[in-house]
């Protein structure tokens, strides 16, 4: 089960089929950000947490019956890996400010580098 769960994940990843409702009194963005919203295609400029919640629901759907295991830690490391990846790119290989940027210790930045192969 998990396997197979684990296997659909990237396929769901790369999935926007439908736009959410996003309510903006509640998730702040920057104004030029908050403004492309309104736009017609507006669909892919969508919040990380609106194509979240809908690759979630698709890959309970496409699941059925199946449950899944480790569902957590599956869903953070699709989303930790690219993250650490722009961020250690936007930021030229300096760890210590991409760690300032994420927030983390830089040697816990570190560890999480190895564990990603990002080294």
């Amino acid at each position: 089960m998990a396997t197979h769960a684990q296997h659909n994940a990237s396929h769901f990843a790369k999935s926007s089929d439908h736009p959410a409702d996003y309510n903006k009194e509640d998730y702040p963005l920057p104004p030029s950000f908050a403004a492309s919203l309104d736009s017609p295609t507006s669909y892919t400029q969508e919040p990380l947490r609106v194509h979240v919640e809908r690759v979630v629901r698709q890959y309970f759907a496409m699941l059925g019956d199946d449950v899944p295991t480790d569902l957590y830690e599956l869903v953070l490391k699709q989303v930790e890996e690219p993250l650490l990846s722009v961020v250690l790119e936007q930021t030229r290989g300096n760890q210590t400010k991409c760690a300032q940027i994420l927030g983390l210790n830089r040697g816990t930045l570190r560890k999480k580098l190895k564990t990603y192969d990002l080294m």
